[in-house]
Parts: structure tokens; sequence; C-alpha cells
């Protein structure tokens, strides 16, 4: 119950993508293109096999239209290279909007061509990633963008930023308020071909954005209750696609819905330690990022809950403490009014959930106790709760190899 006699925190809320959501919604493709669009240019990985019936009402839909389209095939993380490659060859292409279907590296595919297909000739996406020598800031002009995502995991379908390879051991991000997607497809039907591996590792990414949005520093009631709705989501579905329901529609509508809400709630709360840990981890190793997430967001969770009840006098670390709870109580069924439970069995629902979805550990992919220091100078706690230093990052990270 909120008490009237307290204010709200301000916050700012940027906005979303016109959203169509709901089973069979790829049918809404020709609507939510730009009027008088002749041709379009499709960014995607293996959607055309995986999807093959799917993918034939598009083409027939875009036909009817007179509506012309070229592709552009994405297999791997996007990278400076790719996005220019792709960009020149189809700058003067006369492209109408950019079209994205596929998972995460697909939606940053072809939201950084999106943006760079209104740049000068010769100009590559590298100017303009955060962080990188001779950054110049984008001037947000891009192609009309639409965003169909095909797996339930990183809502960036929701998000203004790109991220982008440098070379192999380096990413950093392309971002603009104007990227964020002109409208965005949500139709589950087209995850559910997806392998259980697959849906595993993206659900628990969207799962660890919900949580660690949730209990950000920079979350607002907006953002909390987005996140609590997605995480109740996640809670019905996500262990139930990967196993025994793995065609049931209505469940993946669920995860769907709470990997949307995800991208908005990271969008505006920010993350914590789990994704300031992702981002070198996945620089420096060949460790899918949802795979990082997964195995990181117990351990991580229940280091934060130590540091959070030695510090509990304090009043930010008892609210802290106070919204691990809550996701306890969501996530478990345990009552609410025991918050010591709660936060004591959330830790072990996640480390049985890590367990029953087999996901991998960080040594299946190379990382060993002796090969984390560059990882730990480039990790921060982001808007996490709390601040762990780099002994107990460390130890978190041991602990998942």
């Amino acid at each position: 119950m909120v008490n009237v006699n307290e204010g709200l925190n301000p916050f700012q809320f940027a906005g979303t993508p016109v959203i169509q959501f709901g089973s069979g919604m790829l049918r809404k493709l020709v609507d939510v293109l730009p009027s008088g669009a002749q041709r379009i240019l499709f960014v995607m990985g293996s959607f055309q096999r995986t999807n093959a019936d799917a993918w034939e009402q598009v083409a027939a839909a875009l036909s009817s239209k007179q509506i012309g389209y070229e592709i552009a095939l994405i297999h791997h993380e996007p990278t400076v290279d790719w996005v220019d490659q792709v960009v020149e060859r189809h700058r003067l292409g006369g492209i109408d909007a950019v079209v994205a279907i596929g998972g995460g590296s697909a939606m940053d595919a072809g939201k950084a061509v999106s943006a760079m297909l209104c740049t000068e000739p010769g100009d590559t996406v590298l100017h303009y990633l955060e962080g990188t020598p001779g950054y110049r800031a984008h001037s947000g002009r891009k192609v009309p963008f639409v965003a169909i995502p095909t797996t339930s995991g990183t809502g960036s379908e929701m998000t203004k930023n790109a991220v982008i390879a440098i070379t192999d051991s380096f990413k950093r991000s392309i971002r603009h308020d104007r990227f964020i997607p002109d409208a965005a497809i949500l139709d589950p039907l087209l995850t559910i071909s997806c392998p259980a591996s697959v849906k595993a590792a993206s659900g628990f990414d969207a799962l660890t954005q919900l949580i660690e949005s949730y209990v950000s520093t920079k979350a607002s009631p907006l953002t909390d209750a987005l996140a609590l709705s997605g995480i109740e989501a996640a809670a019905r579905s996500l262990l139930p696609i990967c196993t025994d329901a793995s065609d049931d529609a209505a469940l993946h509508e669920q995860m769907a819905y709470a990997s949307m809400l995800s991208g908005i709630t990271l969008a505006h709360a920010g993350l914590g330690l789990v994704h300031g840990l992702a981002g070198p981890l996945g620089g420096l190793f060949p460790v899918p990022h949802g795979v990082i997430c997964a195995t990181l967001i117990a351990e991580v969770t229940k280091r934060n809950l130590e540091q959070l009840q030695e510090q509990q006098a304090d009043e930010a670390a008892g609210h802290g403490w106070a919204k691990y709870a809550k996701v306890g109580a969501i996530l478990t069924g345990h009552s609410e009014q025991d918050v010591q439970g709660c936060c004591a069995r959330l830790v072990a629902y996640l480390e049985t959930l890590t367990e029953q979805l087999r996901i991998p550990r960080l040594g299946d992919y190379g990382v060993t106790a002796d090969n984390l220091d560059a990882v730990l100078d480039a990790s921060d706690n982001k808007m996490s709760p709390v601040t762990l230093d780099r002994t107990v990052m460390r130890e978190i990270l041991v602990a998942r190899i």
C-alpha cells in the first residue's frame, strides 16, 4: 500500500515503440510500415528456414501491396565491418524501412543499419560507438525501423541502443533516443521453434533484467509496476516452456510479455552487477550473453543480500532487502510477511532454476580463475542496490567456473 504522505521520486519515461503484441501479430507487419513504403530491408538470421510458413505469409503480404525487399543475413553478433558493408550495399537502394527479425543480434544489427543509412557515404558506425577514440554523437536521423523478436530474452525491441563488436574482445553501443524502434511486433508463436537451450538462456536473461531493474537505484514506481508484472509472467512460464510445455502458445505469450517488459524497465531503470560483469565477460570469452546472466544471477543475488543484511540499519539497504523479498514472494509463493524467508527462498529458487534449465558454467567457455583480471578491470556494479568490491566480484565469478 502506498503511503499518501510520502512523495514519489522524480523520474523520466522516454516511451516505447508502437507495440503489436499477441499470437499471430506478424500479420500486422504491412500495417506498421511507413505509408507509401516501396522497398524494405530485412535483417535476419535463420528465420526463413526455422519459420518457413511465417516467412511465406510475410512475402505474400508484401507482394500483395507491391512492396519489394532485400535481405541482409546476420549469423553472429554484429560487427563494425558487417554494419558498414550492409549500409554501403544498400545506401542508394531506396530503402524505406529496416525490419529486423530474430534474436538480440538481429535487433542490434537492424537498429544500427537503420541509423547508419542516414549518414554520409563512406561513414562508419565506429565513429558513433560510445567510448571509442574520435567518438561523435549521432544526429538521431534513421530509416524507420521495425523490430520483430523471435526469442524472449533481450528486450532489445524496446531499447534505444545497439551493441556492436569492434574486435573479438571489445564491444560498444551506438545510442540515441530516436533509435527506439518505430514499431515492435511481438508474436509469441515465432518463439516456439527456438531450441530449449536458447529459451532457457534468453528467458533467464529477461528474468535477470526484470530483477535487476526492480532493485535498481534508478527504479521508479512506474518501472517497479512493470518489473513486477514481468516477474510474475516469467515465474509462470520460463521453466515450462523449456521442459514439458515447450509448444504451449499461452505460456510463450507469458514469456514474451516478460521479455518485453524487461526491455522497458532496463531502458528506464538500469541494471546491476550481473550486467556489469556480462559486458566484459562476453567481450573476452565466447559466452552467450544470456548464459552469462543465467549463470550469475543466483550468486550475485546471494552476495547482494548478504551485503544488504549487514547494512540493514541504512534506510536504502532496508529498501533493497524488502524489494528482493518481494521478488522472492512472487517466484516462490512464500508469504510476503516472512521477509527473511522470502530472501532465502529467492536465492534457493534461482539456484535450483539454474540447475533445472541446465545452464552452462563459465568454465565451459574457457574462463578460469587465472584469467579474470581483465574482466574485473572492466566490470562495475551499475545500478545495483549495493556496491560489491573486486574481491567479492572475483568470488562470484570463481563460484560459477
